[in-house]
């Protein structure tokens, strides 16, 4: 059971691939997505996207280009277990 998921500079890893692997793991608590540059915030599905909003953590940083955690910075996505979006 995987319960904590950390990516860095993961090159070959899709947007889809991440998505994959998520949904499959219904015990994830924790993500954290960092410098995986064929991950991008606009092939975020709203499949993907409800998994981020149970997390307990979540750090986003796909790329330098990545905008998507600071958009949604005070939604309450990630939120639940009391932190959000670590910088």
């Amino acid at each position: 059971r995987v319960k904590s998921l950390s990516l860095e500079g993961c090159s070959l890893l899709t947007t889809e691939g991440l998505e994959s692997l998520v949904l499959s793991w219904k015990e994830l608590q924790r993500l954290r997505v960092v410098s995986c540059n064929n991950i991008k915030d606009i092939e975020v599905t709203p499949s993907l996207a409800s998994v981020f909003s149970v997390l307990k953590e979540l750090k986003w940083r796909p790329d330098t280009k990545s905008v998507l955690a600071d958009s949604l910075f005070g939604t309450g996505m990630g939120g639940k277990g009391g932190k959000f979006f670590k910088r």
